[in-house]
């Protein structure tokens, strides 16, 4: 009897032994307690519906598009050059998008990490400016372009020579963050009037 109870603890504590593990180890984990037992336990995987609309980061996808530079003058915006489309303040981490792309591509409040593709015309200066864009890590659009320029954003710089020297760029543009909704996350800031690319 006292081997027939010792038998059933030691199936007992295997199967214990076994389930403590299984949330601890990869997914297929196999446990023999002697050549006659066998446990096996597969910890269930999430049900992928590939059809399902895509949401919050995982919805990310790219685009190539020219990539400008602006500061608040009246001869680079409007009669209300600190004032984006959407009336907030202007500040460097907003990008203004060319109306093509604003709305269906990437709404306001969308936000998008940038990669320095280097000039439009000829690719040099590949990741001049990454180190930057990198810093600042996502950027938010809250500004449109004059209705002339298509599939064209342009990035906000506190001062006119930053602008300049950007010049025009080919950039990747990567939306992380579809219009308003999904996950809460917010652009780093920190350059304000101080930032520099020099």
């Amino acid at each position: 009897m006292a081997l027939h109870l010792s038998g059933k603890l030691l199936v007992v504590a295997a199967v214990m032994v076994a389930l403590i593990t299984a949330f601890t180890t990869p997914n297929l984990i196999d446990i023999s307690v002697n050549p006659k037992v066998t446990v096996t336990i597969v910890k269930p995987q999430p049900v992928v519906d590939e059809n399902a609309p895509l949401a919050g980061p995982e919805a990310s996808y790219s685009l190539t598009v020219k990539s400008t530079a602006y500061n608040s003058l009246v001869e680079q915006t409007d009669d209300t050059p600190h004032i984006t489309a959407i009336g907030t303040t202007t500040r460097f981490g907003i990008i203004a998008v060319s109306r093509d792309l604003l709305g269906q591509n990437i709404p306001y409040g969308s936000l998008v990490r940038l990669k320095d593709l280097g000039s439009w015309y000829n690719g040099r200066g590949y990741g001049k400016y990454q180190t930057m864009l990198d810093r600042q890590g996502l950027f938010i659009v809250e500004d449109t372009m004059n209705p002339r320029k298509t599939n064209q954003i342009d990035v906000w710089f506190p001062h006119m020579s930053d602008a300049l020297n950007w010049g025009v760029r080919q950039v990747e543009l990567e939306v992380v963050r579809y219009g308003w909704d999904g996950p809460e996350l917010v652009a780093q800031t920190g350059y304000g009037t101080e930032f520099s690319m020099r």
